[in-house]
């Protein structure tokens, strides 16, 4: 299956949007954003594209691994106690999982890489973590707008798909998981 989240639509835009989707075999999710604008899930059968291996010359982040060990972790009963283990990575402490938890997600592998992440779970606190990246780097924590600020999503880079950056990370669909973005929603590239 492959995952594509489209944020930050106007509603009078939805119908179009989707019915491009839905003529591409798409099936269609959509949630309203606090701001009133529509962020719509787009599922499509197949095979998501493979990881983009790291550059020539450039490693793996430490974090990487760690990241992929959580892939399929969901909003569950079974995984509640996962998702709130992210949090402790954060200043606010265990929180549930109807708490936004991407960065909480994003904190949480850092750390396990004994890096200091942004303390915070906020996904736009990442912009002033470390430094810029200058460019796509394998494994790089992208932030993108979503909605208006403080509003935002964070996780690590592994690719391109098309226009789209293509993202690991936390309360993408509610799981932790490889989903594409609009690579104009792309706030900032940061690494250590």
């Amino acid at each position: 299956m492959i995952t594509r989240i489209i944020p930050d639509i106007a509603p009078e835009d939805v119908a179009v949007i989707a019915n491009e989707i839905e003529a591409d075999d798409g099936v269609i999710s959509k949630e309203t954003q606090v701001d009133g604008r529509v962020t719509l899930i787009a599922q499509y059968p197949g095979d998501p594209p493979p990881e983009e291996p790291p550059a020539p010359g450039v490693g793996e982040f430490a974090w990487m691994p760690i990241a992929r060990g959580e892939i399929g972790t969901k909003e569950t009963p079974q995984n509640n106690l996962r998702i709130t283990q992210y949090f402790t990575a954060t200043d606010l402490g265990p929180q549930p999982e109807t708490v936004p938890w991407c960065s909480a997600f994003v904190n949480w592998c850092v750390t396990q890489a004994n890096h200091r992440g942004s303390r915070s779970a906020l996904a736009r606190s990442w912009l002033g973590w470390g430094r810029d990246a200058g460019a796509f780097l394998p494994g790089c924590i992208v932030v993108l707008s979503r909605g208006a600020p403080p509003q935002g999503h964070v996780g690590f880079y592994v690719g391109m798909d098309g226009n789209n950056v293509r993202l690991l990370g936390g309360n993408q669909h509610d799981a932790v998981n490889y989903a594409s973005f609009p690579a104009v929603a792309v706030l900032g590239r940061r690494i250590p």
